[in-house]
């Protein structure tokens, strides 16, 4: 791990300054009058002629800049099959400026294509968000979604691949801007079979406005996926290969053409492979040890698909309608060994439990959405959403168990059980954006109303010889239904020429009820919930002067509970570990603070605070004298305070180092039932860097690294990092990219925990197959031209990513 650190301390992150005083918008036509779409504008000034702002115009030809200091400047505007364009100086004094029209005349001496090129840091910092960008980044080829979260700052996965921010869970995962309608193992399955090779940018955004949905108490964190939206037909092709334990294989097209009055476009995408990973469990109740060994396989074929188009009715107006879904086939599962004696006399009473388990499962995923825009030069815009989402699994679980005794003649016993797992959720949701200008500022406001229905079903069976037999003191069905109406006003506002103040207030009615139907009586069969809850936010940006800028921000946010932890049934995960849900879990409810400072848009720096009431943790309770069972419960309140620290520093026109340095410290405190109480602390940090050496014939050279301190929430854990080396090479006139990477260079992917609470005793290792060599070809095929993005979120901002997989 000492390798680890030594390299660490090379490093990432680029960041961006915040909105400054004056608009200046206008329009881009023709000399037949036409809109001209996608055109290059910049913002210049008129003393040296230097870049101010640089930005391109939309469909309709309109363009807006933001944040223009007061002076004098000149624009310059350039499109395909146009003469470049230069504009009188004007003045900037104390208003925004609109400039009716501006007229390209035609070029007869056309270019066969434009080439736009651009370099994006690994990561960037700006105002409200992290972004780490994937397509930046050599060593991210190959990996999986799950594998790039690791990889972000300030990000961690644990054991049971849940997914934290400073050592906290409670992040809401979105996926190109739709909430995942899962959570735990379903997640952890869904991101692991996203190739990178599919991924643009993951985004932290850890204090969302009033316009972002309330719920995930630490955030959210969107996975942006890639999209090409340049004009005329072209195309992106992408084959993997990873070498580990066994060989994984990955395939992605895309497809797209522009013209201007359509956008069609359509992907298709393939992820097949295996991956391995060892645990060791040492556990110790009612003076019983227990010392399993796992051996665990996680197969994944995946085929991934989106289909999609844009209208441009006119200027002002557009339409349009897209698909996505998602196969996947999973079969996670393994081999382990359990060796039980008295604690301190490994010989006498010794039985050894084998298993050998395994647990195909087959996902499904469709997203529709429906969109109307509305946008003209004056600043108002409207956007309207339908969606329509469904999620279908179908799993089962093989637990064979063989009881061997060591020191009798006793032949061996048996217990061999089947669970059967469907799920289904079906998501529906319709919104409405709305922004305007007001008096200096922007005023938005919008309503939501989503609906939710999920149906988890649990079949437990004995088997008794072949057959299967219905264990009804174990079988369940349990039905959810959320509703959540939701409404929202925001001012984002400049208060004289330094200062920038952005206020909202979201306003979410929640209805839920969770309905128990089971062979045996449970009182709680009914969960029936409405409240309402208000969440305010605000950012306060200043100017301080060219080099400083300062920002600080609010939000009140919550975190529901996922269904499954209000399934108040008992599930068995193997022969000796069970869970079960706690109808009684309250929502998470957490206010944060944020202060941050840029300086020279080179070294960011950010002190934060958040407090939560009733956060929810698992824990690990005594089930009988020999097992144990997982719970989820309400903490009092939980306390974090952090320190962060990014730097982008350009060494030299060839060397370029990213860091990013993530410190918190965390509390943790709860009285519970039976005089069990919780008084924790804990200080960590999270770091992640990289090293980019440009060299001669297009030649680049990258070292990478992430690693995670110990920490501790309940259970204490150990800490990880990895180092990967990479190479790329651009040829073809810098249309094909191959990329060739190590992973884990030091072989340190491994973690693991240690716990004592509640008469248990727990002590965990594992290591997972982290060290691969990765191999990677990309092809960009057709037309170059310049690319404008159609700006366009989906409705589903916050449903249901909350399905707990077993």
């Amino acid at each position: 791990m000492k390798n680890t650190l030594l390299s660490l301390l090379l490093t990432t992150l680029s960041c961006s300054c915040f909105a400054q005083n004056f608009n200046v918008s206008g329009r881009v036509k023709s000399q037949q009058n036409e809109p001209v779409p996608f055109a290059a504008v910049s913002v210049n000034n008129a003393k040296d002629s230097s870049l101010i702002k640089a930005d391109v115009a939309d469909e309709g030809g309109v363009f807006k800049f933001t944040g223009i200091n007061a002076g004098t400047y000149f624009i310059k505007i350039s499109a395909v099959g146009n003469k470049a364009f230069q504009s009188p100086v004007f003045h900037i004094t104390g208003k925004d400026l609109d400039f009716p029209v501006f007229t390209l005349l035609a070029d007869t001496k056309q270019l066969n294509e434009v080439k736009v090129t651009a370099a994006k840091p690994l990561i960037e910092v700006k105002s409200d968000r992290l972004i780490f960008n994937i397509e930046g980044s050599i060593n991210s080829t190959g990996s999986n979604a799950l594998d790039l979260l690791q990889k972000s700052p300030g990000v961690q996965v644990d054991k049971d691949e849940n997914i934290m921010v400073k050592g906290r869970t409670g992040v809401r995962i979105y996926i190109d801007g739709r909430p995942s309608p899962m959570s735990g193992k379903d997640l952890a399955s869904t991101l692991k079979s996203m190739n990178s090779a599919d991924i643009e940018a993951i985004e932290i955004i850890t204090n969302p406005s009033a316009k972002y949905d309330a719920a995930g108490d630490l955030g959210i964190i969107n996975i942006r996926l890639k999209k090409n939206v340049k004009l005329g037909t072209n195309g992106n092709l992408s084959l993997g290969a990873m070498f580990g334990i066994t060989p994984k294989y990955n395939a992605s097209l895309n497809l797209n053409h522009r013209d201007k009055k359509f956008n069609i476009f359509g992907s298709y995408g393939y992820n097949h492979g295996a991956w391995h990973n060892t645990t060791y469990d040492d556990q110790v109740l009612n003076n019983v040890a227990y010392n399993k060994i796992w051996h665990g396989i996680w197969r994944d074929t995946t085929h991934s698909a989106k289909i999609g188009a844009d209208y441009f009715i006119n200027s002002k107006n557009t339409i349009g309608f897209s698909a996505n879904g998602r196969v996947s086939n999973h079969n996670g599962g393994g081999e382990s060994e359990t060796f039980i004696s008295k604690k301190f006399q490994p010989t006498a009473d010794s039985l050894l439990l084998s298993s050998q388990t395994s647990n195909p499962e087959k996902n499904k995923n469709l997203n529709i959405n429906l969109n109307y825009r509305y946008a003209d030069t004056t600043g108002h815009e409207l956007n309207i959403d339908a969606d329509y989402g469904i999620f279908t699994s179908r799993g089962i679980s093989y637990q064979p168990n063989k009881y061997f005794f060591r020191i009798t003649s006793d032949e061996p016993m048996e217990r061999n059980y089947v669970s059967k797992t469907p799920v289904e959720i079906i998501i529906k949701s319709f919104k409405t954006d709305y922004e305007q200008p007001l008096k200096k500022g922007k005023l938005g406001y919008g309503f939501k109303l989503s609906d939710v229905k999920s149906d988890n079903t649990f079949d437990f069976f004995n088997v008794l010889g072949n057959t299967e037999v219905i264990d009804t003191n174990r079988s369940n069905r349990f039905k959810y239904t959320e509703r959540v109406y939701a409404a929202y006003i925001n001012y984002n506002v400049p208060l004289g020429k330094k200062w920038d103040l952005q206020a909202g207030l979201r306003a979410e009615n929640t209805q839920s009820i969770g309905d128990l139907t089971s062979f045996k009586h449970n009182d709680l069969d009914k969960v029936d919930t409405t409240y309402l809850n208000f969440f305010p936010s605000a950012a306060l940006s200043f100017k301080a002067s060219k080099n400083h800028t300062w920002n600080i921000n609010y939000s009140r946010r919550i975190n529901r509970p996922s269904y499954q932890n209000l399934n108040p049934f008992e599930y068995r995960i193997d022969e000796l570990v069970y869970s079960k849900g706690n109808p009684f879990l309250r929502p998470e409810y957490a206010n944060s603070f944020k202060l941050t400072h840029v300086y020279k848009a080179k070294l960011t720096t950010s002190l934060g605070y958040r407090r939560t009431r009733f956060p929810v943790v698992g824990l690990r309770i005594p089930y009988d004298t020999s097992r144990t069972y997982f719970i989820p419960r309400n903490l009092d309140y939980s306390q974090s305070f952090s320190l962060d620290v990014s730097v982008n520093l350009p060494v030299t026109k060839w060397w370029e180092i990213y860091f990013n340095v993530s410190g918190y410290h965390n509390i943790w405190k709860a009285g519970l039932e039976n005089g069990l109480t919780i008084n924790n602390r804990t200080t960590a940090l999270n770091l992640n860097g990289q090293n980019t050496f440009k060299l001669k014939n297009n030649w680049t050279l990258e070292l990478t690294g992430w690693y995670n301190s110990p920490y501790r929430r309940i259970d204490y854990n150990l800490a990880m990092g990895m180092v990967d080396a990479g190479v790329q090479k651009k040829f073809w006139k810098d249309n094909a990219t191959l990329k060739l990477s190590f992973s884990d260079v030091f072989h340190t992917a491994k973690g693991g925990y240690h716990s004592e609470y509640a008469g248990i005793k727990t002590n965990l290792r594992f290591r997972f197959e982290g060290q691969m060599l990765k191999l990677n070809f990309n092809y960009r095929f057709g037309s170059k031209e310049i690319k404008a993005a159609r700006n366009r979120r989906s409705g589903t901002e916050d449903e249901l990513n909350r399905i707990k997989g077993g």
